[in-house]
């Protein structure tokens, strides 16, 4: 019989686990002795836990798959949290292994090296499950039912702890938790069929959840089946290409867009769950609402809800596309939807004339192909990209939305390009979001991880900035003291380069993509505003 910690690694290679990300500590050492052990498991060595679960959580997104990552007891699970946090509110399939000191001590109060009461309290309102390993468990069994919840339903990231003692004693075969099935079923479907069938002009809204369920496909014959535009959360962009004609980009716009909203009747949300800081905020009115999402947790929160479909998200949309295929558009509906796309086209001319953001972005976009993966942070530049990127197929724009952390881009690119490293990855960060986790440039370089970080340097928390220029005409605390960050990467022995122009950024991005190296692109430029009160 094995140990606990060859059960862990036996349960994650049964599941198709090849990467973890992770830090070794004095106390998951033998979990790391097991995967010393399993070479089909590649390790990233990170250098710190909340970049190691940012880099699992981008690993997950970009790969649509599981991602892993392992930490330690009381300090080490406590930097992991705002990364998990992120991860909830993003529906990302997180698996977070971490330790705890010897069962028989726990909840003692003894003084244990890095002990922590209720250490599994951290993650209560932010994790689908806490499973907590304890003697007598089979830790196999378990680990199988941390992965199949994560992955199961609604995805979402799961605790997993195990207790030091218990990862070097033999593992027991104690019978397996019971599972039960978290997919769901399909409801009827009538209602909501006749309501989007005899809808003047229907309004298809689709979030993150649409995405993570794969319905790409389904999302795209919807609309035509509809005659339908097409509007999206963030991390929804692109689920339908945004040179579709019915694909209308980011629903909490102003503008065309919000003219566009305004003027349906019916809206039919698909994976997302209408959250205040989606949509809400930016003032959004939906019309006649159907909701299709995995359960009611978010139904009627934000919107009043006229039918809600919960369920099986796959089965119903595919359920609707079937009861609905063949239904003729109305030719006025096509002809609408035709002259609403026209006066798009023709505010993003008028745009652009006078935005040089918009021009940054383009040069972005003509330097990546369409299946390419751009991280943005919760940066000036980032905020833009959310509005005006164009993301050509689904999961193509990967922003920090669940929690709107700092930091995040540059470690989730790199879980992105370990998940996908035949597929360009860019990362976009401001300077003070940077500063968070830019010693990951070492693990970048010992792994041999290359992609373009696109470093947008105006040496302030630009946003917070703004918002204090805003509400009190003045700034406090907002202006940063950075270092030279070509010195700074090049002394990782990363490639590194400055630029202060479009046509610079453009050259920049076209030679690093090109060498397949770890690059650092500082951006040297100001973006004084978001779009968020503008377009």
């Amino acid at each position: 019989m094995g140990s606990g910690a060859d059960g862990i690694v036996t349960a994650l290679k049964e599941a198709g686990v090849d990467t973890l990300f992770g830090i070794p500590s004095i106390h998951n050492i033998r979990l790391y002795e097991a995967l010393r052990q399993e070479p089909s498991i590649r390790h990233i060595l990170c250098r710190q836990e909340a970049t190691a679960t940012n880099m699992a959580d981008g690993y997950a997104r970009a790969g649509n798959r599981l991602g892993v990552v392992a930490a330690s007891t009381g300090p080490g699970t406590g930097y992991v949290v705002p990364a998990i946090q992120e991860a909830w509110g993003s529906c990302s399939p997180v698996l977070l292994i971490t330790t705890n000191i010897h069962a028989p001590k726990i909840g003692k109060g003894l003084g244990v090296l890095h002990e922590l009461e209720d250490q599994d309290g951290l993650f209560k309102n932010i994790t689908k499950a806490r499973l907590k390993v304890r003697e007598g468990d089979n830790i196999h069994a378990l680990t199988g039912e941390a992965i199949r919840i994560a992955l199961s339903g609604r995805p979402g990231p799961v605790y997993l702890e195990v207790p030091t003692d218990l990862l070097i004693e033999p593992a027991s075969d104690a019978g397996a938790p019971g599972s039960e099935d978290a997919q769901g079923s399909v409801p009827d479907l009538d209602p909501a069929l006749s309501m989007l069938r005899n809808a003047k002009q229907p309004l298809l809204l689709a979030g993150t959840g649409a995405v993570r369920a794969n319905l790409a496909n389904e999302v795209r014959q919807l609309a035509d089946a509809l005659t339908a535009p097409l509007v999206t959360t963030t991390n929804g962009k692109g689920i339908l290409a945004e040179d579709h004609p019915l694909a209308f980009g980011h629903a909490a716009r102003g503008g065309a867009v919000r003219e566009m909203v305004q003027a349906a009747d019916v809206c039919l949300a698909i994976g997302t769950r209408l959250r205040e800081s989606d949509v809400k905020q930016h003032g959004l009115t939906l019309p006649r609402l159907i909701h299709v999402d995995w359960d009611d947790r978010w139904i009627g929160k934000n919107y009043e809800t006229e039918i809600a479909l919960t369920g099986h998200v796959p089965g119903i949309v595919k359920g609707l596309f079937k009861g609905l295929e063949g239904h003729p558009a109305a030719e006025d509906r096509l002809n609408s939807v035709r002259d609403m796309r026209t006066g798009l086209e023709g505010e993003l001319r008028e745009i652009r004339k006078t935005r040089i953001e918009l021009e940054y972005l383009d040069r972005i976009r003509d330097c990546l192909p369409r299946e390419s993966i751009l991280c943005v942070d919760n940066t000036q530049l980032g905020y833009w990209a959310e509005y005006f990127y164009p993301s050509f197929f689904s999961g193509a724009l990967m922003g920090t939305k669940g929690s709107t952390t700092i930091g995040f881009s540059f470690a989730a690119a790199v879980g992105a390009k370990v998940a996908c490293p035949d597929k360009p990855v860019v990362a976009l960060i401001g300077d003070g979001g940077f500063m968070y986790n830019s010693h990951e440039l070492a693990t970048c370089m010992r792994h041999d991880i290359g992609f373009p970080v696109i470093v947008s340097n105006d040496n302030a928390y630009g946003i917070i900035a703004f918002l204090q220029r805003g509400f009190y005409n003045n700034e406090h605390e907002s202006r940063l003291s950075n270092p030279d960050f070509v010195a700074l990467a090049r002394s990782y022995g990363a490639q590194a380069t400055r630029v202060d122009s479009p046509s610079g950024l453009a050259e920049a991005l076209r030679g690093s993509l090109a060498s397949g190296k770890m690059w650092l692109i500082e951006l040297a430029a100001t973006f004084p505003e978001p779009p968020f009160w503008l377009y």
